[in-house]
């Protein structure tokens, strides 16, 4: 039993895997479109159609047709914005554009972290209402999510509808989700190298899109946007569904703290590096590869306890043509290569300055550098005043980077939250000069919100020279309260590292006859941490013994997303693991 994203490039299909597989679905892979007409729903139950895979005048009726049938066989179709002869067995007509940016309020289903926040749309999106006679039948649409403009009562419509066809359902999307995930992540190509007034270069906190209204940078927007996709196929799941952690071990959430060397003499950085291990954390120091004052010596010291990688400063070529600017990045990283002994897994460039669009990336791709941090979030940088921790971006997530075509890039998207210039710097005008009682209370619902909602990471960055001048309270404060949550403290390496050989486990078996769930897995060797989560429940059944390879495994539950799930343990150093949950009724267990 496996959930198929039908294959279409131009739709952004491997991104949507990428999105679903982040959130922890295993059992889900890639097929080709043609495969469609004869997609047994009893192997493959949910299938998940990306925008445009119908749409073409040729293709449309033969591709409506297959999915059609592949319904009334019994198969739950989830499919964006979909073309006329699937819109019209949906029972939709669409009655034109709809101006975005939208909000979307999901209401007929439940989310996993959202509770109540409405997610920015971007991208195209349309408006959709029940055709007369669909109103008027024994199944008509019935919607789980409407659309608004920002800020406004009225202009409300559906975004969201879900219909009985034949044996099984059709679900479809008023709007392009893994389009909207994408420009809201990476931000807009349209804004690449655009340099407002007050800044002096081009930055990635330049991109956003228009979102409107910033009411939603509490939440991390994007990533539950992406959610949405995986909870509405659970949704269509006949059986417990599997989902691998992204976080390691049974901790609710993960402190990712890294500091920008920048000029800051050798005994600034020992003296953070040294409290960061002091309080059991590892931390990545960044170091301008040509000018920093760390020696060989030096970074051989720093990493028997930290990691480190390249600062790559690219500023005083502020304004240069973009492709001067990427031979400067490139030159930087060689440059850090050869003090370092290897290339870097990880880097953020000095004052996250930036060239193009996503061209840095394919220079860290072809390098081999896996982990870009430059994506700054918190505060949006010179942009405006919030602090909230996901206004811009809205993303905690490690997502692969994509271009627009859909063509992956095999760099991780880590974002940075909070910084300590933009936040504790006494004097600076764009420091929001938080004293560190202020800070206290601010990153206790950060980090509250994300044990309680979201288990997702959160990336600091504490210049060794701000934590020598004005950030070292704040620092200790953010090191104590993450102690005290039971978030572990790593640095973007060691993330990346857990997130790559995390990244290679796959579902190769899901059986479920109605009472046992029989699950077998495999991939690299596992790291230290690496779980599946099952539903405590599920359908009116508790999920009473489980074993991993056969033995006996505590089937004690603990609480993620609201929800109860029993963590399954997979020993380090396996590569492949089978999982047995037997699940029963309240009668039956008596």
């Amino acid at each position: 039993m496996r959930i198929v994203i039908l294959e279409h490039r131009a739709g952004l299909c491997d991104y949507a895997l990428e999105l679903c597989r982040g959130w922890g679905l295993r059992a889900i892979a890639l097929a080709p479109l043609k495969s469609l007409p004869t997609l047994d729903p009893a192997d493959a139950p949910v299938a998940i159609l990306p925008n445009g895979a119908d749409s073409d005048a040729d293709a449309d009726e033969a591709v409506a047709r297959a999915a059609i049938a592949y319904v009334q066989r019994g198969g739950s179709l989830i499919t964006m914005l979909p073309g006329p002869a699937l819109r019209r067995e949906a029972g939709l007509d669409d009655l034109g554009e709809k101006p975005g940016p939208a909000r979307l309020r999901v209401t007929g289903m439940r989310v996993a972290g959202l509770t109540g926040d409405l997610l920015p749309i971007v991208g195209p999106v349309r408006d959709y209402a029940p055709t007369s006679n669909a109103e008027k039948s024994a199944q008509p649409p019935r919607p789980l999510g409407y659309l608004s403009p920002p800020g406004q009562y009225k202009g409300e419509t559906p975004g969201i509808f879900e219909r009985a066809v034949g044996r099984g359902r059709i679900i479809a999307l008023a709007f392009d989700l893994p389009l909207s995930v994408l420009l809201l992540r990476q931000g807009d190509p349209a804004l690449q190298e655009r340099i407002p007034p007050e800044d002096g270069c081009s930055r990635p906190s330049h991109l956003p899109p228009d979102m409107g209204l910033r009411e939603a940078g509490w939440v991390p927007f994007a990533d539950l946007l992406a959610r949405l996709l995986v909870d509405l196929a659970l949704r269509c799941l006949p059986a417990p569904a599997p989902l691998l952690a992204h976080v390691p071990g049974d901790s609710p959430g993960l402190l990712l703290f890294s500091g920008d060397e920048d000029f800051a003499p050798v005994a600034q950085s020992d003296a953070e590096l040294d409290e960061v291990a002091a309080a059991g954390g590892r931390m990545n120091l960044y170091i301008i590869p040509n000018d920093t004052p760390s020696t060989r010596a030096d970074i051989d010291r720093y990493r028997a306890h930290h990691d480190v990688g390249p600062h790559p400063n690219i500023r005083p070529l502020d304004k240069k043509p973009v492709a001067e600017r990427l031979a400067e990045f490139e030159r930087q990283i060689h440059l850090y290569a050869e003090l370092a002994g290897e290339m870097p897994m990880s880097l953020r460039n000095h004052c996250t300055a930036w060239a193009g669009y996503l061209e840095m990336i394919e220079i860290e791709e072809r390098l081999g550098v896996r982990m870009d941090a430059n994506y700054f979030v918190a505060a949006a940088y010179l942009r405006s005043r919030d602090l909230q921790p996901y206004a811009g971006f809205g993303s905690a997530m490690p997502v692969r980077f994509c271009r627009p075509d859909g063509r992956m890039l095999d760099v991780l998207q880590q974002p940075t939250h909070p910084s300590d210039d933009t936040h504790f710097h006494p004097t600076v005008e764009y420091s929001a000069k938080l004293v560190p009682e202020a800070w206290a209370a601010m990153l206790a619902r950060v980090l509250d919100d994300i044990a309680r909602h979201w288990h997702t990471p959160y990336g600091v960055n504490f210049h060794p020279g701000g934590w020598a001048l004005f950030s070292a309270d704040a620092g200790r404060e953010t090191l104590r309260v993450a102690k005290r949550k039971g978030f572990p403290v790593w640095s973007y390496d060691q993330w990346c590292r857990f997130w790559l050989a995390r990244d290679g486990w796959s579902v190769e078996r899901l059986n479920w006859d109605g009472r046992e769930l029989q699950l077998v897995a495999a991939g690299p060797p596992a790291p230290e941490g690496l779980r599946f989560w099952l539903p405590a429940t599920w359908r009116g059944q508790r999920l009473e013994a489980m074993s991993v390879d056969g033995a006996a495994a505590p089937s004690q539950a603990i609480e993620r997303h609201g929800e109860e799930v029993v963590s399954a343990a997979i020993p380090p150093g396996r590569g492949r693991v089978m999982i047995t949950a037997r699940y029963g009724t309240a009668k039956e267990r008596r």
